[in-house]
């Protein structure tokens, strides 16, 4: 809509696009609510009730995400000729086609999780054995990158429709090859859930992903499958990335530098570093079992509180696109000083608690707090307070981020 907005200042959908998106946000509500009367209800006549308001729930967010989609492919302007969508909107769309599609096949055929279940906690790991094959680890975590890739795809759409740029060439097509990758390996995890009969559970927390069991040991060939589609993703992101800098201007005649990187872009870009980044260390870890065995215990122990770290880092830059889109939207540039510095603290405080997991969460480096000495307690417990402290400065700073994205005016010219 803002691609197609043309002379005037902001655009918006079609006004039944608009209508879907209300109706997708309070289905997602729905699910939430269900999912936590689900998990700490015991009686069997309510939790079928919940679990049918569920999928109720469930099918209006699908219908309602398939009508957005919809209309993103045929909205129109109203003045002039309809460009058509670029690279990172078209990746977009089709991570989140395939990423709705793999959320339907696991609602299908999942069994509902239950509080006395082993793995129970919210988007959790299961515990490691040391019969687990060394690319379970891989596999559970390629799920989590689809979330994050639209994140920053759209941010990148929303910083080339701002400045008048485009992506170069190779940009693009390191776009197509993460995105490709990215589906392929979707499309196996879906196929190997369906042949489990769904033994894995999926209430939980969507954002860090389903609560995963362990995974039988790979043969050769899908070893060779998941290290070449992770190494895809990991290159096609990376020089996504780097391009984002080298963005060319529509115009032959503007051959001024480009603004530079909006605080808001810089933050999504450090987030997906991060997220990415993080995993890429637990895979490593996870792929050196045989020659270092307490890495890979590290790894596998350091799974779940990393994951809970991240689990906010999607929506955090979902919310920071929203304030710039806002800033956009008012006619200014950028969103008040103030609003820039939560996003510079929120960031921060992502980064502090996935350092903090990784610290404490290990088994490896933290074990048992009661055998340790005074000084390795005193610090885990030190690095824990730490957490805690970014966890509370995180929420504080989204709510900041809330409020001006609700009283943002424009600036008057004097």
């Amino acid at each position: 809509a803002i691609q197609l907005a043309g002379a005037a200042r902001f655009g918006a959908p079609p006004i039944w696009a608009q209508l879907c998106m209300y109706g997708a946000t309070f289905a997602c509500f729905c699910r939430f609510l269900t999912d936590v009367f689900c998990f700490r209800n015991e009686s069997e006549e309510m939790t079928l009730a919940a679990t049918g308001i569920r999928h109720t729930a469930t099918a209006t967010l699908f219908l309602c995400s398939a009508a957005i989609v919809i209309s993103t492919l045929i909205m129109e302007a109203k003045s002039a000729d309809t460009e058509p969508l670029g690279a990172m909107m078209q990746c977009m769309l089709t991570l989140a086609v395939a990423y709705f599609l793999e959320t339907g096949v696991r609602e299908a055929f999942c069994r509902p999780r239950k509080l006395e279940d082993p793995s129970s906690s919210y988007g959790s790991f299961s515990p490691a054995s040391h019969e687990e094959d060394v690319f379970a680890l891989p596999a559970q975590i390629s799920l989590q990158f689809p979330p994050m890739l639209c994140v920053l795809y759209v941010a990148i759409a929303l910083r080339a429709v701002q400045l008048h740029l485009e992506p170069r060439l190779w940009a693009n097509c390191a776009m197509y090859l993460t995105t490709i990758a990215t589906i392929i390996q979707q499309a196996r995890a879906t196929t190997a859930f369906v042949q489990k009969e769904g033994k894995s559970s999926l209430l939980g927390d969507e954002a860090a992903g389903p609560a995963l069991g362990r995974m039988e040991s790979f043969d050769d060939k899908s070893k060779l499958f998941w290290s070449v589609t992770t190494s895809c993703i990991y290159v096609g992101t990376l020089l996504t990335l780097l391009s984002v800098a080298g963005m060319e201007s529509k115009s032959s005649l503007e051959t001024s530098t480009p603004a530079p990187l909006s605080t808001a872009m810089c933050c999504v870009m450090a987030l997906t570093v991060v997220y990415f980044g993080s995993y890429l260390l637990l895979t490593a870890g996870s792929l050196l079992r045989r020659f270092m065995g307490n890495w890979a215990q590290w790894a596998q122990s350091t799974a779940s509180g990393v994951q809970r770290s991240l689990a906010f880092a999607p929506m955090l830059c979902v919310m920071m696109i929203g304030v710039r889109m806002r800033a956009m939207q008012i006619g200014v540039r950028d969103p008040p000083y103030w609003a820039q510095c939560c996003m510079l603290v929120a960031t921060t405080a992502v980064i502090t608690q996935v350092t903090c997991s990784i610290l404490t969460e290990s088994q490896a480096v933290g074990g048992q707090i009661v055998d340790k000495d005074a000084v390795t307690k005193l610090f885990l417990l030190s690095v824990l307070g730490i957490r805690y402290v970014a966890s509370a400065v995180l929420f504080f700073s989204v709510a900041s981020l809330m409020v001006s994205l609700a009283w943002m005016q424009p600036v008057l010219e004097a």
